[in-house]
C-alpha cells in the first residue's frame, strides 16, 4: 500500500500578487489531500474521489487522455508526464480523500494535483524522479497552464516544499526560498460562503492587469517591481477609480511582503528568538503586517465579504494579533494569529456560523 499526503496552505503575504510576478510568503498547513494506492493486476488506474462522489479509470496505454471537464486535473497530470516521456504499465486502485476545505481558498485543488503527480512519478517505469522544483512547475502546468486559469504557482510550490516559503514566481525563472520555519498560533476559519475561485481570480486579475497597462501609458518610467507609491500617486487621478485602487493596493502589498520577508527570516533565526520579549515583539510585528495586508485586500483589491470581515474583526477584538482573508476571496477562508489562544478563535469563528481548524506548519508532499 502506498500512502501519500499533500498539504494545503495559507497565504501569509502576497495575496492576489503571484500572477503579477510579485513575491509571496505562504505556509503549508496541517490539512491534507490523502492518496492511498494498492497495486492490482489490471492495466488501469482505478480512481475513487470519495469526497466528490466520483470515480473513473485511466487505461494505461500511454496515450494522451481526452478531458471530460474544463478542470480535469488528474487526466491533465497524466498527460504532462506522457509529454515528458514518462510511461506507466502497472495498475493501481486509488482512493483520494482530504480534510482541506474544498473550493475555499486553502489550495485543495493544488494539493490534489501535487499528491497525484507525486504518485505518478513514484509508479512510472522511468527511473527519473522529479525534484521539488520540477514537481512544483509541473503542478502549475497541470492546473493553470493546461486550462488557461487565472492563478499563479504559489500553491504548487507550497504543497511540494512544505514549511514556509518565499517565492518570486516569475514565469520563466521562479525563485524559491524554503526554510525550516514553523509558526504556530494560527486558526483557519471557513466562512462556508460559496465561491467561484477560478472566475473570481480571472475577474480581479483582468482588472489589475488593465490597471498596470494604463499606468504604463501615462507614466513611461513605471516599473511594477521598483516604482514607489509616491512616484505613482501624481499620475493616478488620470485613471479610472477602479484602476487607481488596484495599483495602490498592489504596490502597498508588494512592499508589505518585502517587509515581512525581512522580519520573518531575520528574526526567526536570530539567537534572541528564544527570548520571550524578542519573540513576543516578533509576533506583534507579524500580526500588524497581516492586518495591513488584509486592509488592502478589503479596501483596494476588494475581495472580502461582510461575513469574512465580521470573522476577522471578532478575532481581533478577542486579542488576535493579526487576521486576514485567505485565497482568492469572495468567501471561502480566513485565518487569525493568536499564539497560545487558539481555542478562543475557534469559538469565535464557530459562533459566527463558520467552521474553524487549529493548524500547524506542515511538511510538503510525502509518503506517510
Amino acid at each position: 500500500m502506498i500512502r501519500i499526503r499533500a498539504p494545503g496552505r495559507i497565504n501569509l503575504f502576497g495575496e492576489h500578487q503571484d500572477y503579477l510576478d510579485y513575491p509571496i510568503i505562504a505556509m503549508a498547513i496541517s490539512k491534507y489531500i490523502y492518496l492511498e494506492a494498492k497495486k492490482t493486476s489490471s492495466s488501469y488506474l482505478s480512481i475513487e474521489l470519495s469526497d466528490l462522489n466520483e470515480d473513473f479509470e485511466i487505461k494505461l496505454n500511454n496515450k494522451e487522455l481526452e478531458y471530460f471537464s474544463k478542470r480535469d486535473y488528474l487526466r491533465s497530470a497524466y498527460n504532462q508526464y506522457l509529454r515528458k516521456g514518462f510511461r506507466f504499465q502497472k495498475g493501481y486502485k486509488i482512493k483520494i480523500t482530504g480534510d482541506i476545505p474544498i473550493n475555499a481558498g486553502a489550495a485543495s485543488s493544488s494539493a490534489l494535483v501535487i499528491a497525484w503527480l507525486f504518485f505518478l512519478n513514484l509508479i512510472s517505469r522511468n527511473r527519473q524522479k522529479m525534484n521539488k522544483f520540477q514537481l512544483s512547475l509541473m503542478g502549475y502546468d497541470t492546473e493553470v497552464e493546461e486550462f488557461n486559469e487565472g492563478g499563479g504557482m504559489m500553491d504548487h510550490f507550497t504543497s511540494v516544499y512544505g514549511g514556509l516559503i518565499y517565492l518570486e514566481p516569475k514565469k520563466n525563472e521562479p525563485e524559491v526560498i524554503n526554510k525550516n520555519i514553523k509558526l504556530d498560533g494560527f486558526v483557519l476559519g471557513n466562512s462556508l460562503e460559496k465561491k467561484e475561485t477560478v472566475e473570481d481570480l480571472f475577474r480581479v486579475k483582468d482588472i489589475t492587469k488593465k490597471a498596470f497597462m494604463e499606468i504604463k501609458k501615462i507614466m513611461p518610467k513605471f516599473n511594477q517591481y521598483l516604482s514607489s507609491l509616491e512616484e505613482v500617486k501624481k499620475f493616478l487621478p488620470n485613471l479610472k477609480k477602479k484602476y487607481q485602487k488596484k495599483i495602490i493596493g498592489n504596490i502597498i502589498n508588494r512592499d508589505i511582503t518585502i517587509q515581512a520577508k525581512k522580519l520573518i527570516f531575520n528574526s526567526y533565526f536570530d539567537k534572541k528568538f528564544k527570548d520571550y520579549k524578542f519573540k513576543n515583539n516578533f509576533y506583534i510585528n507579524l500580526g500588524n503586517l497581516l492586518n495591513e495586508h488584509h486592509y488592502q485586500l478589503k479596501e483596494n483589491i476588494e475581495v472580502s465579504t461582510d461575513k469574512i470581515e465580521k470573522m476577522v474583526s471578532n478575532c481581533l477584538e478577542l486579542g488576535a494579533l493579526g487576521a486576514k482573508i485567505n485565497g482568492s476571496g469572495f468567501g471561502g477562508t480566513m485565518f487569525a494569529f493568536f499564539p497560545n489562544n487558539e481555542d478562543l478563535l475557534v469559538e469565535s469563528i464557530e459562533k459566527m456560523g463558520g467552521k474553524a481548524f487549529k493548524i500547524k506548519t506542515s511538511n510538503g508532499v510525502e509518503i506517510y
